[in-house]
């Protein structure tokens, strides 16, 4: 429990002297454009903890949102692939990664750190050779998408 005070406390520190170094720290702009960045990593992050909290570990997370969040804007702009089926594919590819972790890790018994260390390489590897090692943006389309 003092480690839960201990880091509130910290917390609570950073956040007084932000807001008192910088008179736009607490306007309501500010206070939702911080809620909207990190409410995704709070999102991630659930999914992490459940892994770690049953006694895995997955190191391939960052590179699989790597892989989709490039992947959209590839799908869409490059390959122009209407949004409905590119949104489809995306979520259809995040899912089969799963399932093939986990049919990994599960039925054939492999070490979750080895099955997603060859997954972190491997999708980042990817990801990289389809972008041709370019960020990956929408352009001038799609702008009702640019907030993902």
């Amino acid at each position: 429990m003092k480690k839960i005070y201990g880091i509130l406390g910290v917390f609570t520190v950073v956040f007084i002297l932000t807001a008192i170094m910088s008179p736009s720290f607490l306007t309501p702009y500010n206070m939702e454009r911080l809620i909207l960045r990190t409410s995704l990593f709070g999102i991630i992050s659930i999914g992490v903890a459940f892994v770690i909290i049953t006694s895995g570990i997955d190191l391939s997370i960052g590179s699989i949102i790597c892989l989709i969040g490039c992947g959209l804007p590839w799908l869409l702009v490059k390959m122009t692939v209407p949004l409905p089926l590119a949104i489809l594919i995306v979520v259809t590819l995040s899912l089969l990664i799963g399932l093939v972790h986990g049919v990994l890790i599960t039925k054939l018994k492999l070490q979750p750190f080895v099955v997603t260390l060859c997954g972190l390489l491997m999708y980042r590897g990817i990801t990289r050779g389809f972008t041709g090692d370019q960020t990956q943006g929408f352009g001038k389309f799609f702008s009702e998408l640019r907030w993902i």
